[in-house]
């Protein structure tokens, strides 16, 4: 097998399960973690993140290769 790609998804609405499920089903490709807001990160968490590495920055899950931005845009600037 070739190289595997650790990714984090940041921001997990709609586009971050998809990316999820993407990720999950793509053999070239390692899920990092969850990136939430900290307010996010105290309340329960869906069910399918159960075992998943859930944090408040992308910093916090190590080696990222590929960072998916699941985040509306006036979040990013």
């Amino acid at each position: 097998m070739g190289k595997s790609y650790r990714v984090a998804i940041v921001g997990y609405g709609n586009i971050g399960r998809y990316s999820l499920q993407a990720i999950e089903s793509a053999p070239d490709m390692e899920l990092a973690g969850v990136v939430r807001r900290a307010s996010s990160l105290g309340a329960g968490l869906p069910k399918e993140l159960t075992g998943v590495p859930v944090a408040g920055s992308v910093a916090e899950l190590g080696r990222v290769d590929v960072a998916i931005l699941a985040v509306p845009t006036l979040s990013i600037a």
